[in-house]
């Protein structure tokens, strides 16, 4: 499978943000330049893209902002804050899982929308405090077999 270029990316990456409330099909074109190194985008393989992508969409509100083929979409989260995500459709996605850590305002709920959505919830547990704040965090597993951290700093909103 060919991958997606830096070039093609930055497009559809370095731009005005986008919100919830405005989902789009295609990439924001306004490129700006960045002052030091920092991640914009995660690969993360999977077996079914538009299984993945409601998966995604359902649980964090992440929207496409680009289709690339049929085996490849670029999504954002909500107000286009990064990293976002590659999605790829690929036949090796079982030796390829990944696993990232997500900052989210809820823990339970936003593994309720995992669960209910096809995720395996993974009943960890972390707690304690980071610089002061209350944290808690716990792990699930998407569809894909690709583990998520979701961390809740302080209480629910």
């Amino acid at each position: 499978m060919k991958h997606a270029t830096f070039a093609m990316l930055a497009s559809a990456l370095l731009s005005s943000p986008l919100t919830a409330a405005e989902p789009t099909t295609t990439a924001p074109t306004k490129v700006t330049a960045t002052a030091g190194p920092h991640i914009i985008m995660l690969r993360w393989f999977v077996a079914d893209l538009q299984r993945a992508t409601k998966f995604y969409q359902a649980v964090f509100g992440m929207n496409v902002v680009q289709h690339m083929g049929d085996k490849l979409n670029i999504m954002m989260f909500p107000g286009g804050s990064m990293p976002g995500l590659i999605l790829i459709q690929s036949t090796a996605e079982k030796e390829m899982n990944g696993s990232f850590v997500i900052q989210v305002a809820d823990v339970k709920g936003t593994l309720a929308k995992a669960e209910a959505s096809g995720g395996k919830l993974m009943n960890t547990r972390f707690a304690q405090k980071i610089d002061g704040v209350p944290a808690s965090s716990s792990h699930f597993i998407d569809p894909d077999g690709n583990i998520v951290e979701v961390m809740q700093m302080g209480a629910p909103k």
